[in-house]
């Protein structure tokens, strides 16, 4: 466990309002004596996954899991669609996809991540003469792009929940072929361009780096420092957590040594892609939740499909019959999420593993709490804690609910219409707390435990 993880830890166990006490590996907590504010599904956003016509998917697959940011800009449209550095045609056409999307999420009220790389046209199917922006110092190309792009988003009123990703992991050379700083004065000019056209109206977010911001990753050295001295500090610190390792809590740790090294305020905080296609799974969806809702950071689902595939089912949450769209298995995790996690929610700690994650709220007649192990199998532990602070006695015993949340045979695209229920069964506990095992048996299902108060 890495040095950065056991502080991350230590704070959130003096912040609960529970002692701090010892246990082991495979015990996940939660405290209901902490009260950590209004639920806000934090992790219910899509990187791509709408179709560029319009309600093609019906509104109640949106509506049920509290459909809360979209991320898109264009990517993999075929020819004429191919970005602005083949043309203004090819320019267009990604323009317009875009702009389905983004009618798409106001309508439910989502803000709309725009991805200006897609449409400049490095969204990885570029050729490797692909220019970039600021090539032998030549911005004039860029500054083209950008002078369209103003006019074509005031065009469309688009500035009502908009917020604009000014390059998606530059970190990577498949989509930012060139050395750091030429990225850096892009940032820099780009920041400033966006901030003069529309002052506060439109929010900026980045570095949306395929690396976490750990004290040890000197790229992101590099950019919080030129932010710093470029007064260029984005509105949403972004990041991708793709990378089938890594967790929040010490990515987190980590942006707060650069904040503290730069003197940078804190700021939203967006994963804008998170969890591998193989953690795409109920567990692997209720792990997430467990750590983004944590750090209180807005989450997006990862998207690896391809082609006309990548801006459809809701980035892996729908399967569909011909032009009929149904649910999968994790669908319905996110519709419990959604539908039944009300109230406020409570702090939880994850098993020291890492294996065991818990996201938890108090609603008016139950208590709820979600847990997913990331992508294993075994027996772990749940332990909750100061039951009394929902009124309930110091001993006794507590009938809890189980629901499981499996997967269809096909694991992505097979039909779930619902959780399983799985019944009551009454544990005994004192010493105003109870603990129960999780019986993970296989690598995919979620569960949730609710009882009445």
């Amino acid at each position: 466990m890495r040095w950065d993880l056991i502080q991350a830890l230590a704070l959130i166990q003096l912040a609960s309002a529970g002692p701090v006490e010892k246990r082991d590996t495979v015990t996940a907590q939660v405290n209901f004596n902490n009260n950590t504010g209004t639920p806000q599904h934090l992790a219910s956003g899509l990187l791509y996954g709408v179709p560029d016509t319009l309600n093609q998917i019906p509104s109640h697959f949106y509506q049920n899991i509290g459909y809360n940011y979209e991320r898109a800009g264009g990517a993999q449209v075929a020819a004429p669609g191919r970005g602005w550095i083949w043309g203004l045609t090819e320019y267009k056409k990604r323009f317009q996809s875009a702009l389905s999307n983004y009618k798409t999420a106001r309508e439910y009220g989502a803000t709309f991540i725009f991805l200006i790389h897609d449409l400049w046209g490095a969204d990885g199917s570029q050729n490797s003469t692909a220019p970039y922006p600021g090539d032998n110092g030549d911005w004039s190309s860029w500054d083209a792009y950008l002078t369209q792009l103003f006019s074509d988003i005031k065009a469309n009123s688009m500035t009502s929940g908009l917020v604009i990703d000014i390059w998606n992991e530059p970190d990577l050379t498949v989509f930012w072929n060139r050395d750091q700083s030429q990225y850096l004065q892009m940032w820099g000019r780009t920041w400033h361009k966006f901030r003069a056209e529309f002052g506060t109206a439109v929010a900026l977010s980045g570095p949306a780096s395929a690396g976490e911001p750990l004290s040890t990753n000197t790229w992101w050295k590099a950019w919080a420092s030129f932010v710093a001295s470029n007064q260029s500090v984005p509105d949403q610190y972004a990041w991708h957590m793709e990378g089938g390792g890594g967790d929040l809590l010490s990515a987190n740790a980590g942006l707060d040594h650069w904040l503290a090294t730069y003197n940078l305020p804190s700021k939203t905080i967006n994963i804008n892609e998170y969890a591998v296609y193989n953690e795409q799974v109920p567990a692997g969806s209720a792990w997430w939740i467990g750590q983004l809702e944590r750090i209180n950071a807005h989450g997006l689902r990862g998207n690896w499909l391809s082609g006309t595939n990548l801006r459809d089912y809701m980035a892996s949450l729908l399967g569909k019959s011909g032009s009929t769209y149904y649910p999968n298995g994790d669908y319905q995790v996110y519709k419990y999420y959604y539908q039944n996690m009300t109230g406020h929610r409570v702090g939880t700690l994850p098993s020291s593993d890492l294996k065991l994650e818990a996201y938890s709220t108090v609603g008016t007649d139950y208590a709820r709490v979600l847990v997913g192990v990331r992508i294993a199998t075994g027996t772990w532990e749940l332990k909750l804690n100061s039951l009394s602070s929902l009124g309930l006695p110091t001993s006794g015993t507590l009938n809890v609910h189980t629901w499981g949340f499996p997967v269809a045979s096909d694991v992505h695209y097979g039909e779930v219409d619902a959780p399983t229920d799985l019944g009551w069964y009454g544990h005994a506990y004192s010493g105003d707390t109870v603990n129960f095992p999780v019986y993970q048996t296989d690598k995919v299902t979620a569960y949730a435990f609710e009882f009445a108060i």
